[in-house]
């Protein structure tokens, strides 16, 4: 049987979530408060984000390979914080991150959906989907220490 080339990547949306042992306004104050960000992710030179905003970092780590940039599309409290994920040096797509809070109790559902990363695929293999799904799920966990600690 003959291999077929040039099949695009899975193009449904990355889900990811975790539930989180704090109050839902203590988990928003974490993914959306770059002092707090600073502590468990990224290392957003702002001090605060809101609507409407462009935010900018790279990765963790001090590599600086990647400069990330984020339009904030939406940001509702304690709800939904939504925004574009893009690398404007090395691609010329964008896709979007959403950040729902769901509160359950005690506990608070971080469900994370990236949408869109084949519109990233012109920057190479560092793009693909699974690296995606392992980055936001180890991003997730790392949230999960931060704000039950």
């Amino acid at each position: 049987m003959e291999e077929k080339k040039n099949i695009p990547q899975d193009l449904s949306p990355i889900q990811v979530s975790v539930k989180v042992n704090a109050p839902i306004e203590k988990v928003w104050e974490a993914i959306t408060n770059p002092n707090q960000m600073r502590h468990w992710c990224f290392d957003i030179q702002k001090e605060s984000i809101e609507n409407g905003d462009t935010f900018t970092f790279y990765e963790p780590g001090g590599k600086n390979e990647y400069l990330h940039e984020c339009l904030v599309l939406d940001f509702d409290e304690n709800t939904l914080f939504r925004h574009t994920w893009a690398y404007p040096e090395i691609s010329q797509g964008s896709s979007t991150v959403s950040w729902d809070l769901e509160k359950q109790g005690d506990i608070t559902e971080v469900i994370l959906t990236h949408e869109g990363t084949e519109h990233l695929l012109d920057a190479g293999d560092v793009m693909a989907r699974e690296n995606f799904v392992e980055g936001w799920s180890e991003l997730l966990r790392d949230l999960k220490k931060f704000v039950e600690n």
